[in-house]
């Protein structure tokens, strides 16, 4: 069955960032001025806090850099796979994206006044982290704005325009709030200026996100979803990406997080630089590398799916929804990890049972219960696709479960003994790799159940079509339709698979 006409994807990322962006801040600036003391606010109201530590609004800000550097990255592989020039301009600008990211999450920027006075000295320059990301930001905009110019519009103007308007409103949102006397209140002024920058912070990203967008060309090819650059010469034989070396780095900075953070936890440096590197490394503290890391490795576990559920969709498997449900899943897991929704749901479990003694994790209760929800949805769809990624389903739940379940009673019960000893250091230094490498499991069933290929684009097609790997390459016979990057493509005719007629992601 061939549709006529232009089918956009069911969804409008850039309009539905920018959406999302302003209400966060709108209802979180509508607590600021009803509840101005925030230390009378409730648990749900610091949860909506733009401006506050382990809220939804920090959760989303940093989740959109981590997808914005993950649409750069992709982008730099289709242009690498069309042989267009600027791939490494793209991988660049993903990895500048990543390190906001981090610092978005995890406030290293505003450790580098502190870094700057122990290796500098004390001076104007080293006094707070405003005058040492005066002389960062620009170095940082600068690069962005070469690697741009590589770029070609409008995907160059898009690219710069919103690095700029992300590190101008960062810096600037502070700093004004700072003169007007603190981002924190109680006066209204500076508020609504820390708010703006943070809104000013989600459009640049959204604009970093379109120059992305703007430079692909998304199509489908029979059972095959296709991503190309929109300069990429047609043609080109095709070749099957592999994985391999991905779950390597991945594993392996997972394994090298675990040993940095246990060796500077055994030395324990005194030197304050030393000490300050600690915190930043250490696997108990939130928000530092190790937290950025669990929580970026669970939004690529939520987008995997969410690719994984538009191949299936696009094929007409009946399972697709389920992907959908465990991508939702995973990404609410993420928003757990940053904002510290467990450990916020403690008194639920002091109502349910007697507090005894001093064991201090009375949220497990109401978080096996979470669990065994999680657990329901990944093997509802476990059971429903081939043995390899039921393997890797399963095995990925299980093993976060145990470690974030079991080893969490294992620590509390430590701790209420008072024994934070040699056993308390390595119990959890092993849930949280542990629970990392099952978050690796379950991207690794996302792969398990489609195929990547490459020849002149990138082309994803799931496991239950293989024969549809040639696809990559633009094919003759097919109707011109719009792509959600606003680009018009190649999208032919297809039957969908037997049984379910025209059963595809632009339905």
């Amino acid at each position: 069955m061939i549709h006529s006409g232009p089918r956009p994807l069911p969804f409008r990322p850039i309009r539905l960032v920018l959406m999302i962006s302003t209400v966060l801040t709108a209802v979180s600036l509508a607590v600021a001025i009803a509840a101005p003391d925030r230390d009378a606010r409730d648990e749900f109201a610091r949860w909506l806090d733009v401006l506050g530590e382990n809220t939804l609004p920090g959760w989303w800000n940093t989740a959109l850099l981590l997808a914005v550097a993950l649409a750069c990255a992709v982008t730099g592989a289709a242009a690498m796979a069309g042989g267009v020039f600027g791939a490494g301009a793209w991988f660049t600008g993903a990895g500048i994206v990543a390190a906001f990211s981090l610092a978005e999450l995890s406030g290293v920027h505003r450790r580098l006044g502190g870094i700057g006075r122990l290796v500098l000295g004390e001076d104007a320059l080293t006094r707070n982290w405003f005058a040492m990301a005066a002389l960062v930001v620009p170095v940082l905009a600068a690069v962005l704005l070469v690697l741009a110019a590589r770029l070609g519009v409008p995907s160059s103007r898009l690219l710069a325009g919103g690095g700029v308007l992300l590190m101008v409103s960062a810096v600037g949102g502070e700093l004004a709030a700072a003169l007007l006397g603190g981002r924190t209140g109680p006066a209204l002024a500076p508020v609504i200026v820390a708010h703006l920058g943070e809104l000013g912070e989600n459009v640049g990203g959204a604009l970093m996100l379109a120059a992305a967008v703007r430079a692909l060309v998304v199509s489908r090819a029979g059972h095959a979803l296709t991503v190309r650059h929109r300069r990429a010469a047609p043609g080109g034989g095709t070749a099957p990406v592999r994985l391999t070396a991905l779950w390597w780095w991945l594993g392996g900075l997972s394994v090298a997080l675990t040993v940095l953070s246990l060796g500077f936890v055994i030395a324990d440096p005194a030197h304050p630089l030393l000490r300050d590197v600690r915190l930043f490394a250490d696997l108990l503290v939130e928000h530092n590398l190790p937290t950025w890391w669990s929580v970026a490795l669970l939004a690529t576990a939520a987008l995997a799916h969410f690719a994984t559920f538009l191949a299936a969709r696009n094929a007409g498997a009946p399972e697709a929804a389920y992907w959908l449900v465990t991508a939702a899943v995973l990404a609410f897991l993420s928003l757990d990890d940053q904002s510290q929704l467990h450990e916020r749901s403690e008194e639920l479990g002091r109502l349910v049972v007697t507090e005894t003694g001093d064991f201090p994790f009375y949220w497990l209760i109401p978080g096996t219960l979470a669990g065994l929800g999680v657990a329901a949805a990944l093997v509802t769809l476990a059971v429903r696709v081939n043995a390899r990624a039921r393997m890797l389903l399963i095995g990925g739940i299980v093993l976060m479960l145990a470690a974030g379940l079991g080893l969490e009673v294992v620590q509390g019960l430590f701790m209420a003994a008072g024994n934070e000893g040699t056993g308390f250091v390595l119990g959890y230094h092993v849930e949280e790799l542990g629970e990392d490498v099952g978050v690796i499991l379950l991207i690794g069933a996302a792969a398990a159940m489609t195929r990547v290929s490459r020849g002149g684009g990138l082309a994803l097609v799931y496991a239950d079509h293989p024969s549809d790997d040639h696809l990559v390459q633009s094919p003759t016979g097919s109707d011109q339709r719009e792509s959600d990057a606003g680009m018009r493509g190649p999208i032919p005719a297809r039957s969908g698979r037997p049984g379910v007629p025209g059963s595809s992601v632009w339905n």
